[in-house]
């Protein structure tokens, strides 16, 4: 109890030095925690994580294949679309290595605008619908899964209802939030559309749903388009089952813009089947302006991508962190114990043990430490997760068990070797200082060396006195003696122990 009172007493009076150990240990703790947590996630996010992905696997136009592009050409179309027999070959090579995979289908062609709706313009507002097929672009969506990945850009149905891929809903469509302000058109009211090769076959649709988008257009598909029919506001969503039974625009017989835009997505069973499946794709002779491509996997790198940059900030900011705060800490409990000189002697010489003082002073190390450690690291903990989806895109950085052992045991370790630095102070003190003899005159420069020793040597006699050293208080014989070294013995006539006056007293006789 008297160390552990002393070991308070001393933590209190040094409330700076201990203020700041709390706040370096807090620090240090809980940016521990969080740093582990988002360094974990992100090494989940890439390895298992990214594994367990099921790539949808698309043919699409390359960057430079798209700027080739040539819209107003119907000849275009012809020499460049892919058909339904290109597809079948490159599943073919699928198949030969392996591969299992699941898919769906998504098609499209330009349409004539109408009195009925008309597209927003785009572009330099001269273009030729027998050129270009029309202003709009009709796109079916054969499941759900075809219309999430749609390449243009995720969508959200604000009013109204969502496609029905089985046919329940003839003729539904959806059209834009731009559109529908547009032309003044509402959930219910029917739009008329117009052949891309032939202007008096019309088809009719019913505006089932109203969609935004929930992100930013593609270069070139947005104001930025060359064409109003490439701009994706003025994109009509439908159906396959709309588009290929009630409408009957699926069709091999089909020239110019008349020959649907067939896109079929394939599901992989992991990113290594993506890869094996992109290379037999190639293999098998996709055009030099098509490339494979992965919608899902891009957008899941792209969640991710935040996560990454978090990552990599605490991959500095971690090993900064922790040497940062062994340095401060360090200096803390180095700087306290050099200081306590005096103190240190003082407890020793009244009688305190070496091995009680240095547990003191172990105390007085851990008292600030363990209690902010601990507080650092639980708020760590129970913030990893919020925080992180603050500062990684919505990505939650979950503690895990690994993290927080990694934590509690370097923590602990580091606690006991300041205790231990602490503690040395005192197992090393030359306990020789406390009891060495005074120098009157003390040479040049260490007059603080002798005026210390002075110190010492009260202290003792002090301590001495207090203890009734036999030393410190003379007896009777010393003060006899003391008479003899005045020439006289105690009754006052002369000392005859001292040979020379004996000797002159023999002569005058």
């Amino acid at each position: 109890m008297f160390v552990l009172k002393n070991a308070w007493a001393a933590v209190v009076r040094r409330k700076w030095r201990t203020l700041l150990a709390v706040v370096v240990t807090l620090l240090v703790s809980f940016g521990s925690m969080f740093g582990l947590a988002v360094l974990a996630e992100n090494d989940t996010a890439n390895g298992t994580a990214y594994d367990a992905q099921q790539p949808q696997a698309v043919m699409r136009l390359t960057e430079q294949g798209f700027a080739d592009r040539d819209g107003a050409d119907p000849g275009w179309a012809d020499d460049n679309l892919l058909t339904w027999s290109d597809y079948t070959t490159y599943a073919t090579a699928a198949q030969a290595e392996g591969l299992q995979f699941e898919y769906t289908v998504t098609e499209s062609l330009p349409v004539r605008q109408s009195d009925s709706i008309q597209a927003i313009q785009t572009g330099d507002g001269d273009e030729n619908a027998d050129d270009t097929g029309g202003e709009l672009t009709l796109k079916a969506f054969y499941t759900l899964t075809a219309a999430r990945a749609n390449d243009t850009g995720r969508y959200k149905v604000v009013e109204g209802k969502h496609l029905s891929y089985s046919g329940n809903a003839p003729r539904g469509a959806l059209i834009s939030r731009e559109l529908a302000d547009e032309n003044g058109l509402e959930v219910g009211d029917t739009i008329t559309v117009g052949d891309p090769s032939d202007a008096s076959t019309t088809y009719e649709l019913t505006v089932r749903g109203i969609y935004e988008y929930v992100g930013d257009a593609p270069e070139g598909q947005g104001d930025d388009a060359a064409l109003s029919k490439d701009n994706r506001d003025n994109a009509i969503y439908i159906s396959y089952y709309t588009f290929a039974v009630e409408l009957g625009l699926d069709t091999d017989s089909g020239t110019g813009w008349s020959t649907p835009d067939l896109n079929i997505m394939f599901t992989m069973t992991s990113p290594a089947d993506y890869e094996t499946f992109a290379k037999a794709v190639k293999d098998a002779g996709l055009p030099d302006d098509y490339e494979v491509a992965s919608p899902s996997l891009e957008a899941y790198e792209a969640s991710i991508a935040p996560l990454g940059d978090l990552a990599a900030t605490m991959r500095v900011a971690l090993p900064a962190l922790w040497i940062g705060g062994a340095v401060i800490l360090l200096a803390i409990v180095v700087s306290g114990a050099c200081r306590r000189r005096d103190e240190i002697g003082s407890a020793l010489v009244v009688g305190v043990s070496k091995a009680r003082l240095g547990w003191q002073f172990m105390l007085e190390t851990w008292m600030p430490l363990l209690p902010a450690f601990v507080v650092g690291a639980l708020a760590g903990g129970f913030a990893s997760g919020p925080l992180g989806a603050a500062l990684a895109g919505g990505h939650e950085t979950a503690v895990l068990a690994d993290s927080v052992w990694h934590v509690i045991w370097y923590g602990v370790g580091a606690a006991i070797v300041l205790a231990v630095v602490a503690m040395l102070r005192v197992a090393f003190f030359p306990m020789a200082s406390l009891f060495g003899r005074r120098d009157d005159a003390a040479p040049a420069g260490h007059a603080g060396a002798a005026a210390t020793d002075d110190v010492a040597e009260k202290t003792a006699d002090d301590a001495a006195v207090a203890a009734g050293a036999d030393g410190a208080i003379k007896d009777d014989a010393d003060v006899a003696d003391d008479a003899d070294d005045d020439g006289t013995d105690a009754d006052g006539t002369a000392d005859n122990d001292d040979p020379s006056t004996a000797r002159s007293e023999e002569e005058s006789k």
